[in-house]
């Protein structure tokens, strides 16, 4: 009976593991990309309130994407229901960028004292370069700094006081790189 099960049992630990960003936020911009680039209108509406219901909204400057995504899916004919406004002051921010070769963004962000935070990395599409995240202290210390690789890179850590933190991401690939970034 063992040898039997036996073959099957590694074969489940083989398997290879979930491509998608873990996170739901991330999974659900990666997602949304998607089926905006497949003109798939009905997941594109689905990913559009899925951003809606977790709260997400992009940092200052940026596009919001769940307006978007439910304008253009409404567009075409497809239903999309608004979620319901449950008064959340702050929630978490994304944000879409992109480097090229050797390119680097820094983000400087604000995270309050004894609350948990957590910064998240997903490369988006095709050549995906060679990105690299790190958490800078405001006295300059490394706090957290990893390599994105697989669906999405996390960095999270507990404040002792109220103070701004740097976020630096790096391409150091030959390739242009896209990605999202989310901020809890």
């Amino acid at each position: 009976m063992i040898t039997v099960l036996l073959p099957l049992l590694f074969a489940a630990v083989a398997s290879p593991a979930d491509p998608r960003p873990s996170d739901p936020i991330l999974r659900a911009l990666v997602e949304g990309e998607a089926a905006q680039a497949q003109g798939d209108s009905a997941s594109l509406g689905r990913k559009a309130r899925m951003l809606s219901v977790l709260g997400a909204a992009p940092v200052r400057g940026q596009e919001d994407l769940a307006a978007l995504w439910r304008r253009q899916a409404q567009g075409v004919g497809a239903t999309v229901d608004m979620p319901p406004f449950r008064g959340r002051a702050l929630g978490p921010a994304y944000r879409r960028g992109s480097l090229v070769p050797g390119g680097s963004m820094t983000m400087r962000q604000l995270f309050l004292g004894g609350q948990r935070a957590q910064i998240m990395v997903a490369p988006v599409g095709e050549g995906s370069g060679h990105l690299s995240i790190r958490v800078e202290g405001a006295q300059g210390e490394t706090l957290c700094q990893k390599a994105v690789g697989g669906p999405q890179a996390d960095c999270a850590w507990m404040p002792l006081f109220t103070d701004r933190y740097s976020i630096v991401i790096e391409n150091v690939g030959e390739a242009s790189a896209s990605f999202y970034l989310l901020v809890r």
